[in-house]
């Protein structure tokens, strides 16, 4: 069988391919770092789902061919070949790549895994394959931009009758009360003149902004959320295009459950796969790595029951830096004034 190639030249190794911006540079050289797939791999609910999906699907892998997006250390590669799979290609793009290829020989799969270091728009494969695999999300759902590398993948080796896992992803919302994180913050800097005897309560303001346009990523906890959760977006992997991705927008319309202050919004996703297997980052459930992303509002409101909340979300990659990403909120409580905000994902 022919050796997959990348098709950059040997004289253009001694830099980076000219497809490859420097956000991608050191988007790949952060995941040479173990410490992120420490993270990933120590999540077991992450972890578990995967290799569930995979192995309740042995019957579409048995001897098939697989692509895996993004491999990391090649965990879900190797979960593909205890499904049986035939061949294996684990592209991964960042030095990584190099300690993959000793994992895959310590667990004597070398024959049925093809590590390949390569962006997925830079490298060919020999064939085509029946499955797709990669573990793409990103906080927020597509903060980092992988999607697209999944999709590229997708549209250019997967068979007409392929499986992706996996095979969508949903995005919700929902707007919550917390009061703690917000006057802890805030509060730090009208302490410290008790403790040093300096008074820096004037950087209030300017502290609420920095809060109030940044996302948040942290646990949190679901009895703060005060309406049903909305659906900001839902993918189906197989139909998707590139440009559906680089520019979602939604409406969304709550009632809030009773009396509360409304301090923000939470989001989280899930992703199914076929055979009923779902992965949940929700806050009513065990929690992941990626917890849950929450921004905060300008000025915290005052709802009862039955508030309506309405608005739109719109969520793209940034002007500034492509694997960063920009969040625009309008919203408005009943029949008030629009408030409109802008968040950067960084």
């Amino acid at each position: 069988m022919e050796t997959p190639t990348k098709r950059a030249k040997l004289e253009n190794e001694q830099c980076s391919c000219s497809c490859e911006s420097k956000e991608d540079t050191d988007y790949f050289r952060s995941y040479a770092d173990i410490s992120v797939h420490e993270d990933m791999i120590g999540d077991s609910v992450r972890t578990n789902a995967y290799r569930l999906a995979i192995l309740r699907n042995y019957e579409k892998i048995r001897g098939k061919v697989v692509a895996d997006i993004g491999a990391g250390t090649g965990i879900l590669s190797m979960f593909c070949v205890q499904a049986g799979a035939k061949k294996v290609y684990a592209i991964e793009a960042s030095s990584m790549a190099q300690q993959t290829e000793i994992v895959v020989k310590c667990n004597k799969m070398e024959e049925r895994i093809s590590v390949i270091h390569g962006r997925v728009e830079d490298v060919e494969l020999p064939e085509k394959v029946d499955v797709i695999v990669s573990e793409w999300m990103g906080y927020f759902l597509l903060y980092e931009c992988m999607l697209k590398s999944v999709l590229y993948a997708r549209d250019k080796w997967l068979k007409k009758d392929g499986m992706l896992l996996p095979d969508t992803a949903i995005l919700y919302l929902a707007p919550v009360t917390d009061p703690d994180f917000m006057d802890d913050r805030l509060n730090f800097w009208e302490d410290i003149n008790s403790r040093y005897k300096v008074d820096m309560s004037s950087l209030i303001p300017y502290a609420r902004k920095c809060i109030t346009e940044q996302i948040h990523v942290r646990p949190f906890c679901g009895e703060n959320i005060v309406a049903h959760a909305a659906e900001i977006c839902r993918l189906n992997l197989k139909t998707v295009r590139q440009e559906d991705v680089n520019n979602v927008k939604c409406k969304f319309s709550f009632k809030c459950f009773g009396h509360s202050v409304i301090h923000g919004f939470v989001s989280w996703f899930q992703v199914t796969f076929p055979m009923d297997i779902t992965l949940t980052t929700s806050p009513y459930s065990e929690e992941t790595h990626w917890q849950q992303s929450i921004v905060y509002i300008n000025k915290p409101h005052s709802v009862v029951q039955d508030t309506e909340i309405t608005g739109t979300i719109q969520l793209s990659p940034s002007e500034k830096h492509s694997r960063f990403m920009d969040i625009n909120l309008s919203y408005r409580f009943d029949n008030g004034i629009v408030q409109d905000q802008h968040y950067l994902m960084m």
